[in-house]
């Protein structure tokens, strides 16, 4: 089992967390005495044993559920909650396999990230760094996971504040549910389950969108590297004070600025302590290609820097599309059949009461916006990942020599194909998918209306 690294104290809490409901393996072995690390294998069969414990409160609900469907077949219109539940619980047991089975493609992702994402942008007059992205996605975490929980766990409080022996959700049981300790066992089953699909359903999307937004904001520095590439180059020979001076003050004076930034966060650089590379030495061009000789090796290595950079954020968006695409694919279908049960059901219904209501408008709000969400972030870091020649071409490139013009076309090569993330590499997560998710859950529910007449 390859390890995560939990240097960071926002990654710890996320591991933590996954592993509390045996989304990702844990590590028994340092728990365990010395002669026992290692041997037999027992860090994977607790891990297996946990795994298939959460397994069964997930199988042990929807079989319920199904139960209770078929013994009310006959009342139909009264099954709205149950179908809604049944359906999410059939969609728990493959997304925590996948996140299983996909847990060492997300250990990479996770260590490159923190071992390959840039701290700041290279030197020039202005600069960015990470910390503020960071800071925003751990905390847009943090609220992610507090809806999603609210949403799932609120239910548990209905029978503690009617002071009543009643159920979360009223499905069948082989047993009288209302005798003690059934009734209390059954309720833990429950809460149990709702937690699970809480923390099951609130990770596996708030990682990937953590991903999104962590490359968003790596773009940035690469933009704001690529921007100041001739500012950076001044800066590593050492000189040109009074021109980067005058290039500092031309840019507070500038009236129109192209937004690049998506977080936005541009601070202006202390010139005498900006940081500074070492220059490298590149190999003579021919004489007729010898022209505006001037900073080119100082050229040269800032840009290959960008180069590096920006072919590290495109081989890492490719790793998240190899492991993420079956699991978007899922969310996808899960959201289409969601949003269908639910104008089906509310539109079938003759007297809905304020309860059932507020929990049509509780799925609702919570589907949309994770649908949006996914679509949203999607389209962002295709739209970003096109961002990187404009980026270039607000640095002085007429100023320089052949060097650095023959680099530039790596970077406008590169930059003509966005990275995309897409679900089982047949639809690009953007807004044509969004728009596609909901009128298939519009014309599914028209097919459901016409079968019912």
């Amino acid at each position: 089992m390859d390890k995560l690294p939990t240097r960071s104290p926002e990654l710890k809490i996320v591991t933590r967390l996954m592993q509390s409901v045996a989304l990702w393996p844990y590590d028994y072995d340092r728990h365990l005495p010395g002669w026992l690390r290692g041997r037999y294998h027992l860090s994977t069969v607790l891990n297996v044993l946990y795994y298939l414990l959460w397994l069964f409160i997930n199988l042990h609900i929807l079989v319920l559920h199904v139960k209770t469907i078929l013994d009310r077949l006959d009342s139909f219109q009264d099954l709205f909650l149950i179908l809604v539940t049944t359906f999410i619980y059939c969609v728990m047991v493959p997304v925590s396999l996948y996140c299983q089975l996909y847990y060492e493609k997300n250990v990479e992702l996770i260590k490159m990230a923190m071992l390959l994402f840039r701290k700041r942008s290279a030197a020039g007059i202005t600069y960015i760094k990470f910390e503020p992205t960071r800071q925003f996605v751990f905390k847009l975490f943090k609220m992610w996971m507090i809806g999603c929980m609210f949403g799932t766990m609120h239910w548990a409080v209905y029978p503690i504040l009617q002071r009543e022996k009643i159920l979360p959700f009223q499905i069948w049981y082989p047993f009288d549910v209302h005798r003690s300790p059934l009734y209390e066992l059954a309720f833990l089953g429950q809460v149990m389950g709702q937690y699970q699909v809480g923390m099951v359903f609130g990770l596996a999307g708030s990682l990937l969108m953590m991903h999104i937004f962590m490359v968003c904001g790596q773009f940035d520095i690469l933009f704001c590297s690529l921007a100041n590439v001739y500012n950076t180059a001044m800066i590593n020979s050492g000189g040109y004070k009074l021109k980067l001076t005058t290039a500092r003050i031309m840019y507070k004076s500038s009236a129109r600025r192209p937004n690049l930034y998506y977080f936005n966060e541009v601070h202006e650089e202390n010139l005498p302590d900006a940081p500074r590379t070492k220059t490298k030495q590149i190999a003579q061009l021919p004489q007729k290609h010898n022209y505006l000789p001037k900073l080119s090796n100082e050229l040269a290595t800032a840009l290959d820097d960008c180069i590096e950079h920006h072919s590290m954020l495109i081989k890492f968006c490719h790793k998240m599309e190899e492991c993420y695409h079956p699991f978007i694919m899922m969310k996808l279908g899960q959201i289409v059949v969601q949003l269908c049960l639910l104008v089906y059901m509310t539109t079938s219904q003759d007297n809905l009461t304020l309860m059932k209501l507020m929990n049509i408008c509780e799925y609702l709000m919570l589907t949309m916006t994770e649908l949006f969400l996914l679509c949203y972030l999607g389209q962002t870091m295709k739209v970003q990942s096109m961002k990187v020649g404009d980026a270039l071409m607000m640095s002085p490139w007429y100023e320089c020599g052949a060097a650095f013009r023959k680099r530039t076309q790596l970077i406008l090569i590169n930059s003509f194909h966005p990275v995309r993330l897409t679900a089982m590499k047949l639809y690009d997560l953007d807004f044509e998918t969004y728009y596609m998710v909901l009128k298939a859950s519009f014309s599914y529910y028209t097919l459901l209306k016409k079968l019912q007449q």
